[in-house]
């Protein structure tokens, strides 16, 4: 399988089924073989039937389902579990990142283990895009990170993707997955993505849970480095 696409959904019934159609043409085009495995999270509005009706149309199209909701970070896991394609391409339901940018990354690829898509500008809110920025330049200052847009949609070499052992149970484990693959002195890269206001749904903010867990997975990670000699 060249190219393996993995798109997580919750709640995300008037976008995902545009998502998934203009991901196989791209992943049809540009890879040839493809395919792509949707994850429902124990959505409680349509998203399962509108995946289910893709589904039965697209033969490249896989449907996994979590029940009840499991929340991002497992169901990435499933999903990156899943696929099998030597290049494996993560991108969300609500069709803010149009299929565009796989193509982008696709062409830089060529020499790397993860292509990050760099999202510029980025139409979120407000307090959403500090959030995020405030996140990624202290992550980028602590593990001196070549990449500015650390939660944002990725391209994986698949090897490298399946070696890796995560740890983290929160929202950090995308953080840990590169800050790993820079320390194995694999390549990573950044290229510029478009990146579109959300029409339809709601944003799936981090909770004040989440965002503990993040702080408490990131203060482990940091004391195991201080431990072993990296600081």
């Amino acid at each position: 399988m060249n190219l393996s696409i993995v798109i997580p959904a919750y709640n995300e019934e008037s976008t995902v089924g545009g998502v998934i159609k203009a991901h196989v043409e791209t992943g049809r085009r540009i890879a040839g073989e493809v395919e792509v495995i949707v994850c429902d999270d124990g959505s409680t509005d349509r998203t399962p039937q509108a995946i289910a009706a893709v589904a039965a149309e697209l033969p490249e199209v896989k449907l996994l389902r979590n029940a009840p909701n499991a929340g991002i970070p497992a169901t990435m896991k499933r999903l990156y579990a899943a696929a099998t394609g030597d290049w494996i391409y993560f991108t969300p339901a609500d069709g803010q990142v149009p299929a565009t940018a796989l193509e982008r990354m696709w062409a830089a690829r060529d020499g790397m283990a993860l292509v990050v898509g760099g999202r510029v500008p980025r139409r979120d809110p407000f307090s959403r895009v500090l959030i995020a920025e405030l996140y990624s330049t202290g992550l980028r200052w602590v593990f001196r990170l070549p990449v500015k847009d650390i939660d944002s949609v990725k391209l994986y070499r698949g090897e490298d993707l399946r070696a890796l052992a995560v740890r983290s149970r929160s929202n950090f484990f995308e953080a840990e997955m590169l800050i790993t693959l820079c320390r194995r002195g694999r390549r990573v890269t950044e290229v510029t993505v478009e990146h579109r206001p959300r029409i339809a749904g709601v944003p799936k903010g981090v909770t004040a849970a989440g965002a503990a867990l993040v702080l408490a997975e990131l203060t482990r990670f940091m004391l195991s480095d201080l431990a072993g000699g990296r600081r």
